[in-house]
């Protein structure tokens, strides 16, 4: 079964189980899913700035932001169509585009140009245990970073998390530095916010 096929089975049934929002994105908690977003909100400048949220889901990202309220010029970007369909009924005020951003030549081309964001996050869609999780992240983050002028963002399950599913992956911070390490970015690891997760930042060392 192809990446894109395998995260399509795992979180389309869940629109039609009745679940929260947090639940129908698997995860355990309103709590946690904004704790995730609180550590983009918290730590890089968004105001008046372009983000692009990958693996947006329902738009949860952009009710966080206007609550705040945090001024951004958002979009959000899914492999789901049918989770779009939701978010739009949800949030009729931004804009939403399905794609695969990390589809190959030929299996669809990025709808984005490079730089054409301030900055990009990623919350949660590295957590599925599709079997080369860590070989994708340095390719994955290569992506986000063309398409972000200044900061990419993103979550990741903790190594340290207790009682740990074989569904998902989970990931050693410095590794993961290691990984991704670049001349032309700096990255930066918090950890203090959940026991089970860790953010990632990194800046582009010139803004463009």
């Amino acid at each position: 079964m192809s990446r894109k096929r395998r995260i399509l089975s795992h979180y389309e049934p869940r629109l039609e189980a009745s679940l929260d929002d947090f639940q129908v994105l698997d995860w355990a908690s309103l709590a946690s899913q904004e704790a995730r977003f609180a550590a983009l909100a918290d730590n890089v400048p968004l105001d008046g700035g372009s983000l692009l949220d990958v693996g947006c889901g329902l738009g949860d990202l952009w009710a966080f932001l206007k609550r705040r309220p945090i001024p951004v010029d958002y979009t959000g970007v899914d492999i789901s169509d049918n989770m779009l369909s939701a978010a739009r009924r949800r949030h009729k005020d931004v804009r939403f585009v399905c794609a695969d951003i990390f589809a190959d030549a030929g299996e669809g081309d990025c709808p984005f140009k490079p730089g054409s964001f301030d900055v990009v996050f990623a919350s949660g869609i590295f957590n599925l245990n599709l079997g080369n999780n860590m070989a994708f992240v340095p390719a994955a983050v290569a992506r986000l970073r063309s398409l972000s002028r200044r900061y990419v963002v993103l979550n990741l399950l903790h190594v340290r998390t207790p009682g740990q599913h074989r569904r998902y992956a989970y990931y050693d911070p410095a590794a993961v530095l290691g990984e991704i390490g670049s001349a032309d970015w700096q990255s930066q690891v918090l950890e203090d916010y959940l026991p089970n997760d860790f953010t990632v930042i990194s800046r582009r060392k010139q803004d463009r």
